[in-house]
């Protein structure tokens, strides 16, 4: 039997770039996912890192911090993988003008005349152009963080504790990392209320150039490095989350196999409504379920045992303050869960508060930990 530190289960963003933050400090590492490297909402994401405006908050702030951080790695880990240009953020209905204009972040405008003069198929659109951001290929970021380490093909459902390791079959580790996104977690974590929020993704080659990332309703990206633009958006948020569970993936559901030819439709009429798209031709699509909570924190820390701790501590309902390390957790499992949208933003930044947790016990930001979701719902 094979020996491993730890045992992350889940190779998307999550998973890849904890694997590659522990990596760093020699620790053996084995991932296992039941399709492979980038197969769900990490590969169906369009992977646009971007900022997030509007008036300073706890969560714009965290996500620009993440942004910051993410695109500095990315651009040491892969540069030929990170198309640097800016985005061009066009007014909808969730970031009215006012809300453009009046942020924190720097910015330019750009009225109808600036980006005609810059491309003359940009549509009647004007907006907000953000420097900071960038768009990245997710299988071959995801491929890279993975190089070092050992990974595994396997469909898990339960996980086997004995004598101080998980087993799985030939394999084992005394840690475990939960990084499954929107899939049935291996243990019982019912403070962390999933949202399965579906994306579309296609790839497409046009002839039209175009200079940067555009975001308003649904994405379009500047030309990559491998001749695609990708366009993406949310399609279908699943707001019954604790009735849902995901056991394949988005391009095997039969909840979104009939409906694929609208959505690319969608995809492709709204992003001709900001620039036309000359010899279009659609390469590639990609479905997958992004796993986001109602706070749209992500979430990472020790996994909670809910049940044994409100058993243990039943004050914990009229509000009485327990300290965390009294709470009853399973053994040596970590998560690192809830990315949402924003897989590729967070995945870095997250990854790197984790292992500086795992390895040195520095304590994680209250906002996206596990003990903050555990009380909140320990307390209704």
């Amino acid at each position: 039997m094979k020996t491993y530190d730890f045992i992350i289960i889940g190779a998307g963003s999550a998973g890849c770039n904890i694997s590659y933050a522990l990596q760093k400090s020699a620790k053996k590492i084995a991932v296992i996912d039941r399709k492979g490297i980038a197969r769900g909402a990490s590969g169906a994401a369009g992977a646009f890192l971007s900022p997030l405006p509007g008036k300073e908050n706890l969560y714009n702030n965290f996500v620009n911090s993440a942004l910051e951080f993410s695109i500095d790695f990315y651009e040491k880990l892969i540069p030929e993988a990170v198309n640097k240009k800016g985005v061009l953020r066009v007014p909808n209905d969730n970031f009215e003008l006012n809300k453009l204009k009046d942020n924190a972040l720097s910015y330019g405008y750009y009225d109808n005349k600036k980006l005609q003069d810059i491309s003359k198929n940009f549509k009647e659109i004007d907006g907000y152009y953000y420097e900071n951001a960038a768009v990245i290929n997710p299988l071959t970021v995801c491929t890279k963080l993975l190089e070092n380490c050992d990974l595994y093909i396997k469909d898990i459902k339960k996980l086997t504790f004995e004598d101080g390791f998980y087993n799985i079959d030939d394999i084992r580790a005394k840690n475990i990392i939960l990084a499954q996104g929107g899939s049935s977690s291996l243990v019982k974590v019912p403070y962390m209320a999933i949202t399965h929020v579906f994306g579309l993704k296609i790839d497409v080659k046009t002839t039209t150039k175009i200079p940067f990332n555009i975001h308003k309703s649904i994405s379009v990206s500047t030309n990559k490095n491998d001749g695609t633009v990708a366009i993406g958006a949310t399609q279908i948020r699943h707001f019954a989350t604790n009735e849902i569970e995901c056991y394949t993936t988005c391009d095997e559901c039969g909840f979104y196999v009939d409906s694929e030819k609208d959505q690319i439709d969608s995809l492709l009429t709204q992003a001709n409504e900001l620039i036309k798209l000359e010899n279009l031709e659609v390469v590639k699509i990609f479905k997958g379920a992004r796993a986001t909570i109602k706070s749209f924190f992500p979430v990472i820390g020790k996994a909670i045992d809910y049940k044994s701790s409100v058993e243990k501590h039943p004050s914990i309902k009229n509000g009485t303050k327990i300290p965390f390390d009294a709470l009853e957790y399973y053994p040596n499992i970590h998560v690192i869960n809830a990315l949402g949208s924003r897989g590729f933003v967070f995945g870095p930044y997250l990854a790197k508060i984790l292992s500086e947790n795992l390895l040195n016990d520095v304590e994680i930001p209250k906002e996206i930990s596990t003990q903050k979701l555990f009380y909140k719902m320990a307390r209704k």
